[in-house]
């Protein structure tokens, strides 16, 4: 999901398991939408002899007593299978409070879905949750192989000797947001001397726009000269998206498209991306807008609106 705050506007479930195939959603839909200041996230423990209502989180994998009902201050990762292949990192809570058996949803909170409450394993206050933007979910976990996830809902990554390496890019990512053995953005355009502002603005913007996407992971390579209707291919497995790029040495954000850029923006708005970047001479700033299922209109990273003012334009000529 873009936004896992319920099956609404737009925002819908692709891949999950056998639940979600026979009911249509997954308790998982809540897992980012906050309540009270708060976050409460759902993961299906394995079932044990009993009933799925059974099923419980293992507590002494992390580090508690057979006693404990729950453990505190837990780094927990949320990941979740994408449609065109593999599992990515969505989101994490951090100090989190796991606990071993499910939790009734807080009275008011809005879990519910056909007519089912959706309750808890995980909280976390809602300044300690972060969701990562769709196009940025780039971190990979392993789903097959030793000491990979497997077909696992909870995994705990306990193991000092196969998992170390990992839970270390985990922290690393997490304080940097830099994906381990991204590959750095080549070009050194931004290093020459440029006589023409309005090149220089534009070849700023192309690199801001490159370096961003390929610290996510993604293979970026120019179209610039290809008359496409963007300027950039991103590609991340099966991911793939359009980019535009708009560079302003100012910082209001206005920026024209032409026929053909309007005509690709309009015929391939799930994979079109706008990134505009403002201030390019100073300190520049990218913001990227994507189309919104939910409000129909192009929002940005900063939830600001892209505006679209049409302009009606004729060629003159005498015989």
């Amino acid at each position: 999901m873009d936004r896992y705050q319920g099956i609404n506007g737009g925002d819908t479930i692709s891949s999950g398991g056998a639940y979600v195939a026979e009911h249509g959603f997954g308790h998982e839909i809540f897992n980012f939408q906050p309540f009270q200041g708060a976050v409460y996230g759902y993961a299906q423990p394995k079932r044990g002899k009993g009933d799925w209502a059974d099923a419980r989180v293992n507590l002494k994998r992390l580090g508690a007593s057979a006693e404990d009902k729950s453990v505190p201050g837990v780094l927990a990762i949320w990941v979740a299978t994408s449609p065109s292949g593999g599992a990515f990192v969505v989101g994490w809570y951090t100090n989190a409070t796991v606990y071993r058996d499910w939790q009734p949803a807080p009275s008011g909170s809005n879990r519910r879905h056909s007519g089912i409450d959706c309750g808890y394993y995980v909280t976390a206050n809602r300044e300690d949750a972060v969701l990562v933007a769709p196009d940025e979910r780039g971190f990979t976990i392993p789903q097959k192989g030793k000491g990979a996830f497997g077909q696992s809902n909870f995994w705990y990554a306990d193991d000092p000797a196969q998992h170390r390496q990992l839970r270390l890019n985990v922290s690393r990512y997490i304080e940097t947001r830099q994906l381990p053995n991204a590959p750095k953005p080549g070009g050194t355009a931004a290093r020459q001397p440029d006589p023409f502002l309005r090149q220089r603005v534009e070849r700023i913007a192309v690199e801001a726009t490159t370096a961003h996407f390929t610290r996510h992971g993604y293979s970026v390579d120019s179209v610039e000269k290809d008359n496409v209707g963007w300027d950039l291919n991103a590609v991340l497995g099966k991911r793939e998206l359009k980019l535009e790029v708009k560079g302003l040495s100012g910082s209001q954000t206005v920026v024209e498209l032409s026929p053909n850029e309007y005509a690709a923006m309009r015929d391939n708005r799930d994979s079109y991306r706008v990134c505009i970047v403002t201030n390019a001479l100073i300190e520049h700033r990218l913001e990227i807008f994507a189309y919104s299922h939910d409000s129909g209109q192009w929002e940005g990273t900063e939830r600001r609106v892209l505006k679209i003012q049409e302009i009606t334009a004729a060629r003159c000529s005498s015989t």
